[in-house]
């Protein structure tokens, strides 16, 4: 959206981020006065404050900042600047991560970071710094998250199941004509991604690389099995997907463990299933527990989402088996660039751990590459050891 942000609700110019001021994130947002000598062309390092520390997310760095004199009673915020060059592996939706979290909260998504405009007009777009720590610290992976947990991460689905397409078409940046509008457009979307924006525009580098580990990219192919399998896809009313929902983007608030969801710039609007697959993947729920998952979800969703959950037993593992395969074209090239970009000296560090990480990868996704066996550490290194020679 390009027209100014209001505050919903007459306030202060706001409260501090987190727990303590749950009325400040459940506000679209709200319009902050500049600080003294501030304007509308305010950038994320101008902002006026203390830096207590440097978050270095995919697509963004982040400057978390204690203001100074009015915007003290904001509490910490989160001022972000794009990472230049910076790779994509995945589809994006929504340009304005900014824009996206003032409409999930006029939709009433519960515990999102509030977003502050501070200048008006123009002027630069921070987050609240929500305080606490990621859930992975707590409970990490292939551990149980507790049943508290579990039902905020329900209620959080369902409020995205609510969240139509059309409640977002303005934010929207995808030309409506190649928008998928079906189950099965909307996998052979995410196929052609990751065959054209991912492995084709690397491949001049890298092509090499997956012959050496012996993945075949005919597996991204419109007819390959991943593209047979989304013509037998039930077809599922579309919502707002998160797209990278996991451990390290749930914060268990410091005051009273409450999970407040970050890191909203990979959303989607597709399959409610999708999403789903994708936080299973992510998150790595113990055996017991991952089937306890899906059973709520299936529950949760048809009563916000009539026909979410229809075909789930027989699609889930589609969409679980094209998540395994992304990781692999995105793990082998992110860490190939690695490798390459880095010194001479860092080199066997980056190498071993290409090794680590693409073996955890391949094996995973064995049986969906049609790999009649993983390549072992051995193979891998040496791939990876001749890339950086």
């Amino acid at each position: 959206m390009n027209q100014p942000i209001t505050p919903a609700v007459p306030a202060a110019p706001g409260a501090p981020a987190g727990p303590a001021a749950p009325a400040a994130a459940a506000a679209p947002a709200a319009a902050v006065p500049a600080a003294a000598g501030g304007s509308a062309g305010l950038a994320a390092a101008d902002l006026p404050g203390t830096t207590e520390s440097r978050l270095a997310g995919y697509h963004r760095s982040w400057r978390v900042v204690r203001p100074h004199g009015e915007l003290a009673a904001l509490g910490r915020l989160k001022a972000g600047g794009p990472r230049i060059g910076v790779p994509r592996f995945d589809p994006r939706c929504f340009l304005s991560e900014e824009d996206l979290l003032v409409e999930l909260a006029r939709s009433g998504v519960p515990r999102v970071p509030p977003v502050y405009r501070l200048g008006g007009g123009n002027g630069l777009q921070v987050h609240g710094y929500i305080e606490g720590e990621p859930l992975s610290r707590q409970r990490p992976p292939h551990e149980r998250i507790t049943g508290r947990q579990l039902s905020q991460l329900m209620a959080l689905f369902a409020a995205m199941a609510a969240i139509r397409p059309t409640s977002l078409a303005l934010l929207h940046h995808c030309p409506p004509r190649h928008r998928p509008h079906t189950s099965r457009e909307f996998l052979l979307t995410l196929l052609h991604f990751t065959r054209h924006r991912v492995y084709t525009l690397h491949a001049a580098r890298f092509a090499g690389l997956f012959t050496a580990l012996g993945v075949d990219p005919g597996v991204l192919a419109p007819d390959g099995p991943l593209g047979r399998a989304a013509g037998r896809l039930t077809d599922r009313p579309f919502c707002l997907l998160h797209g990278d929902l996991h451990r390290d983007n749930l914060i268990v608030a410091a005051e009273d463990g409450a999970l407040w969801t970050i890191d909203w710039e990979l959303a989607l609007l597709g399959d409610p299933v999708y999403d789903l697959a994708t936080h299973l993947h992510l998150t790595h729920y113990p055996r017991g527990q991952q089937q306890v998952v899906v059973n709520r979800w299936a529950r949760t969703m048809p009563a916000v989402l009539p026909g979410a959950a229809d075909g789930l037993a027989a699609d889930l593992p589609v969409y679980l088996a094209y998540k395994r395969v992304q990781s692999v074209f995105t793990d082998v090239i992110r860490h190939g660039l690695a490798v390459r970009a880095a010194d001479r000296d860092l080199r066997p560090v980056r190498v071993a751990q290409a090794t680590q990480a693409v073996g955890t990868v391949l094996t995973r996704a064995a049986s969906h590459l049609g790999l009649r066996r993983v390549p072992g550490p051995a193979v891998i290194e040496r791939a990876y050891t001749r890339l950086a020679s």
